[in-house]
């Protein structure tokens, strides 16, 4: 239990400046920097609506380790107080059989609107909706909607800044603000009052580009219809928000050569890390490797250009180095700019980015080895000696330029300045420089001082 009051203490003083609410997103973030065995204790200490709502905002890794711990009386009366467009992100981080069996657990009012939800294509704006918006009729007056919003139960609406007036059929035909209503005399109706030409979504557009219109025309909400034009929901504007956050820091990273989702840092583990960057890697490196034959072709050509074996690995290995440098400083930089790096957690990084950089440097050695002992035309013929040369040096450059990597942008924070000047291209350059000393060095101890 010391666990639980250290978590709930710090996320009180930290998050909540001294409040007696804990927040949830303070508690999300909280729940990845522990076991999932006490993350599961952090959840049973909490009221049930507090710990629904921190494990929504947990990463996505974090709540798929917890669940395990959960049973699914608890889940399912998560899923019971959840928003039904929150709910069905728990979906994804379980198995669709333990999913079926819980949904039969929760009112069958609120399955249907699920299921309704999950029948949308995946990645899709339908699926992030909330059925909970606030619709009137075009002959409702301002009275009559004044009154049902302070009468209306709490979780009736999810939002109240717009109206949305739909005809006999369901279908969108205005929007109203709540403060035109306020402002408006009390006899007047919807009709009178909204706009009539509202924009809107299909169900079907993709989450991210709904989420930009909603940004460009700056709503805290977006009407979402069916392909017949009836209103099936809103996307609201946490949701929008998380979207486009979300497609920034994948974009951010794939500009660093990093594929994958956009969890935060501390909840991906060592083998998460490996299986985003590897792809990236060995593409990067088979490209290299062109580089060294034509430095082969000219070294063995009939001008007789003497260019040593050695300078055949150098745009191979340089290359390597210089890619992981960018890989792990781009996603360091992205942590600290989101802030779900705090300063204390620098060695966890440090250690975390380490084991990543023996694993990637070991499986480009092997590669890089394998490759340079082979026969033509798959490899380049070179003696043991030059085969150990690269075995050994790509993995002391890969770590070498992950450590320099993930140091530099803590360091720049630590010293007040701004972590994205230890830019990619930066990196590249000091591992570039950096990395020839060690290559040379392993150089003269395998190869020079036979």
């Amino acid at each position: 239990m010391r666990i639980i009051g250290n978590i709930v203490d710090l996320i009180r003083q930290a998050g909540s400046l001294g409040q007696s609410r804990v927040r949830s997103e303070d508690l999300g973030d909280a729940l990845q920097r522990v076991s999932p065995e006490e993350g599961a204790e952090v959840l049973r200490a909490l009221r049930p609506y507090e710990a629904a709502q921190a494990l929504i905002d947990a990463p996505t890794e974090t709540v798929r380790r917890l669940l395990e711990f959960i049973p699914d009386e608890t889940v399912a009366a998560y899923l019971d107080i959840l928003p039904m467009d929150d709910a069905i992100d728990l979906q994804e981080e379980m198995g669709m059989e333990r999913w079926e069996r819980l949904l039969t657990l929760i009112p069958a009012q609120d399955a249907a609107e699920i299921r309704r939800l999950q029948a949308a294509p995946r990645g899709s704006v339908g699926r992030l909706i909330t059925e909970a918006f606030f619709r009137v009729g075009p002959d409702s007056t301002m009275e009559a909607i004044l009154a049902d919003l302070r009468l209306a139960n709490p979780a009736k609406y999810e939002t109240i800044n717009d109206l949305y007036v739909l005809d006999d059929a369901d279908r969108l035909i205005g929007v109203v603000s709540i403060r035109r209503v306020l402002r408006s005399r009390p006899d007047q109706t919807a009709r009178e009052v909204m706009d009539p030409e509202p924009i809107s979504v299909l169900r079907s557009t993709s989450g991210e580009e709904a989420a930009r219109t909603m940004s460009r025309y700056g709503f805290y909400a977006l009407p979402v219809l069916d392909e017949q034009g009836r209103m099936v929901g809103v996307l609201t504007g946490d949701d929008a928000q998380e979207i486009l956050q979300e497609a920034e820091t994948k974009d951010v990273l794939a500009l660093g050569a990093v594929s994958g989702s956009a969890e935060p840092y501390l909840s991906l583990n060592v083998w998460h890390l490996y299986a985003r960057r590897m792809p990236w890697l060995i593409g990067l490196f088979v490209a290299e490797t062109f580089t060294g034959i034509v430095l082969r072709h000219y070294g063995q050509s009939e001008e007789g250009l003497n260019i040593s074996p050695l300078m055949y690995f150098v745009p191979l290995v340089i290359g390597a180095g210089g890619n992981c440098g960018s890989q792990v400083t781009t996603t360091i930089t992205r942590a600290l700019a989101l802030k779900e790096i705090q300063p204390g957690e620098w060695w966890k990084v440090i250690l975390k980015e380490l084991l990543v950089a023996l694993m990637i440097g070991a499986t480009l050695g092997l590669i890089g080895a394998l490759r340079a002992s082979a026969p033509a035309p798959f490899g380049w013929e070179q003696e043991l000696s030059m085969s150990l040369l690269i075995a050994f040096a790509l993995p002391a450059i890969v770590v070498w330029a992950a450590t320099v990597g993930s140091c530099l942008p803590i360091l720049a924070q630590k010293a007040g300045v701004d972590p994205a000047v230890m830019s990619a291209p930066f990196i590249t350059t000091f591992v570039d420089a950096t990395g020839l000393i060690i290559y040379f060095e392993l150089a003269k101890r395998l190869i020079l001082s036979q």
